[in-house]
């Protein structure tokens, strides 16, 4: 009996490995986020005044950074993702294709209850690292979001010399840009950006530098919900709970 019972328990949680296991993808890069994921950062320091003097007054106007402040919050929530869209690249004078993702977003807020989205916004990256510019610099100064694996696919992009990747234990990015590098105006002072990623290819962390290690920007992924997790969550939970109980009716049979 007991070794029955074993060889069963063995069976079923060789298939809980097969069923949880994910499979191989026969691209090289994969949008790593799905629809319905929920994506909240929180920012820790924001001092808008010097960023103004480095950046210019227009830095937080829009995107990423609209209204960030210190102490505020930002979600978003994805709507769709594509991975062979078609757009026109002002670079090349043709159509591209890209990966891109589309989602509701929250824009940085001090409340406490979130309310109804601000807007719906998309964002973009070519599927082709050769189609961006030469030198190319993030608009963010470090991407949002990347393809994964976000190693792999960086590396193939013409980034501008202060870029430096790693991704060997942790996927980050360190920029370093000297002054009036980014339009011969701005920044108006040597910058340093480090950014890092979890494993969907999402910013966690991101932190901007001035002088001897001032930082003046943090901005820190403080929770996500993925669709993924939920679903592998409830699976398994139904799994074990479900040999736990065949077990329990073997031993009394």
């Amino acid at each position: 009996m007991k070794l029955k019972s074993f060889l069963i328990s063995y069976f079923l949680l060789l298939v809980i490995l097969i069923v949880l296991t994910p499979s191989a993808k026969a691209s090289d890069y994969e949008i790593g986020v799905e629809e319905g994921d929920t994506f909240i950062w929180n920012c820790n320091v924001c001092d808008n005044d010097k960023l103004d003097e480095i950046l210019g007054k227009e830095w937080n106007d829009d995107g990423f950074f609209e209204d960030v402040e210190k102490g505020a919050r930002m979600k978003w929530k994805i709507s769709d993702t594509d991975d062979d869209e078609k757009i026109y690249s002002s670079e090349t004078k043709e159509n591209e294709t890209v990966y891109s993702i589309e989602f509701g977003k929250w824009i940085w807020t001090t409340n406490d209850e979130w309310g109804d989205e601000d807007k719906d916004e998309e964002s973009y990256l070519f599927k082709d690292p050769d189609d961006f510019s030469e030198d190319f610099i993030f608009p963010e100064l470090a991407p949002l979001w990347l393809p994964i694996p976000m190693g792999e696919y960086l590396k193939n992009i013409d980034l501008y010399e202060g870029y430096t990747i790693d991704a060997r234990v942790i996927d980050s990015i360190t920029c370093e840009i000297d002054r009036a590098d980014i339009d011969d105006k701005y920044p108006k002072e040597n910058i340093k950006i480090v950014a890092m990623y979890n494993e969907q290819g999402v910013l966690k962390s991101y932190k901007l530098y001035i002088g001897d290690h001032n930082v003046i920007l943090d901005i820190s992924l403080e929770s996500f919900i993925t669709i993924n997790f939920l679903f592998l969550s409830i699976l398994t939970a139904i799994i074990y709970f479900g040999i736990l109980y065949f077990i329990y009716r073997l031993m009394k049979s």
